[in-house]
């Protein structure tokens, strides 16, 4: 029976009876919905109520595994409605950053007034939030994702913890190329010849009769050591989470290597052991890995149950992370600066505490001049608004950040509105923003007690950053 693969976008409703119109039957979503209920009570910060029926996924996007289904959280980017099916025509590509147009908008100037992307039509939503996420997974740093190929997101079809499992097996088999890892370990047994240094107490407590025995200690060069038994229980794990044939395949073939080799017992006490050499630089990529799948590390901690698996990461650092990424990489030729998540300063400080963290998204440097940003991953769809739906208190977090660091500008970037038909939004939300970009609308205040009563003036720009599909 093939499995439910349920996918959403996040802060969408839904239910047993949403569930059923995939084709599924009653008493299967039923049963699915019901573990879901059960990972909800404990983890309302992904996944709450919002009627006796229905359940709402948050801002948190990946995929929460049950027993009975997979629900899939994408980017709520394209189109509310993912349920979509790619056509079995295409044949997506893997994410490309030489995308020519899109590399144009980022160049800061381009950037800034925001000219040069054409409207585009996205003739899948599923799949190009799909592709969109896990680009920006592979721009997250201090992760495997930056290090991985992402071949398998040539099936459109393919669910989120497939790709996942995928990407892990190909760092599995590079690792296997280069050679796996063995290490002295010391060994006591009691051995019918001498061998190493005989463990006296041990001895007389043993072989008091049998005098032709030997229980000695002695370094044997092995392979069961804590990395590998970690990649051991990391296959084993997968094996019962895969959802596709091909892909449990490859755990199948990844097992039959390392079948003399014992999974771990206990994985924290394995991880703490795990000694990093110069010479085995190669597994670092593959433990992350086995970090992400043994202890569910996806940035966000959830209330563990029998019944869940859940990889889950906030949409709004994902959003950061990419925006911060393409401007970079538009940038790298140039004179222009720019950094992101500086090391983290405090607003309130003595010599023991310190309080209120101000920590900028991005800072940057363009023409001896500094411009903090900050990204919001949140539509603004409210242009009959005078104040077009921004937040007064991220205005607010701005100016303080504008004034620490001595900004003339200060940028609010918000990912760039996109309608069903291909059509941007420009004409009611973008055109809105115009004004606010303009010359009128500043910070202002007085700085008393400066020369000639100087007044510090911060421009404000509202910004749309593309996303990549």
């Amino acid at each position: 029976m093939k499995p439910i693969i349920y996918t959403i976008a996040e802060h969408q409703l839904f239910g047993v009876d949403k569930i059923c119109e995939n084709g599924i039957e009653r008493a299967r979503a039923e049963k699915f919905f019901t573990a879901l209920e059960n990972f909800a009570k404990e983890n309302q910060n992904f996944l709450r109520y919002h009627n006796k029926t229905k359940l709402k996924a948050k801002n948190y996007v990946g995929i929460i595994q049950t027993p009975y289904g997979t629900l899939e959280i994408l980017p709520k980017c394209f189109d509310p409605d993912l349920q979509q099916s790619p056509s079995q025509d295409s044949n997506p590509k893997s994410p490309n950053i030489k995308n020519e147009k899109l590399e144009q908008f980022f160049k800061l100037e381009n950037f800034e007034s925001q000219n040069g992307l054409e409207n585009f039509k996205v003739e899948c939503p599923q799949t190009a939030s799909k592709k969109f996420f896990f680009f920006c997974l592979k721009t997250l740093k201090k992760t495997p994702f930056k290090h991985s190929k992402m071949t398998a997101l040539g099936n459109a079809n393919l669910p989120i913890f497939d790709i996942f499992i995928q990407m892990f097996c190909e760092e599995f088999f590079k690792v296997y190329q280069r050679g796996i890892r063995h290490d002295y370990v010391a060994t006591e047994e009691n051995r019918p010849f001498l061998k190493g240094k005989l463990l006296f107490n041990a001895q007389i407590r043993y072989n008091l009769v049998h005098k032709e025995r030997f229980f000695t200690r002695s370094d044997e060069y092995l392979a069961d050591i804590p990395p590998n038994r970690l990649i051991k229980s990391t296959l084993e794990l997968l094996k019962t989470k895969a959802t596709r044939h091909a892909t449990l395949t490859q755990i199948n073939q990844s097992l039959e290597i390392f079948t003399e080799i014992p999974p771990s017992l206990n994985p924290r006490v394995d991880f703490e052991r795990c000694t990093q050499s110069r010479h085995f630089s190669y597994y670092d990529n593959l433990l992350s890995w086995c970090k992400i799948f043994l202890e569910a590390q996806s940035f966000s901690p959830y209330g563990k149950t029998n019944e869940a698996y859940a990889l889950l990461f906030p949409m709004e650092k994902l959003f950061e992370s990419y925006v911060s990424h393409m401007l970079k990489h538009a940038q790298a030729d140039s004179t222009h600066k720019i950094r992101s998540q500086q090391s983290e300063r405090y607003l309130l400080h003595n010599e023991q505490r310190r309080l209120f963290k101000l920590q900028v998204d991005l800072h940057i440097t363009k023409d001896n001049q500094t411009i903090i940003a900050d990204t919001k991953w949140k539509p603004l769809s409210t242009p009959d608004d005078k104040k077009l739906g921004i937040s007064q208190a991220d205005l607010y977090q701005l100016f303080a950040y504008a004034h620490y660091h001595q900004a003339s500008e200060v940028w609010l970037i918000y990912p760039k509105p996109y309608s069903p038909e291909g059509k941007s939004q420009e004409t009611t939300i973008i055109q809105g923003i115009k004004e606010w970009n303009g010359e009128g609308y500043r910070y202002q205040h007085d700085l008393r007690g400066l020369k000639d009563n100087q007044q510090h003036r911060i421009k404000l720009k509202i910004l749309f950053a593309p996303l990549f599909f």
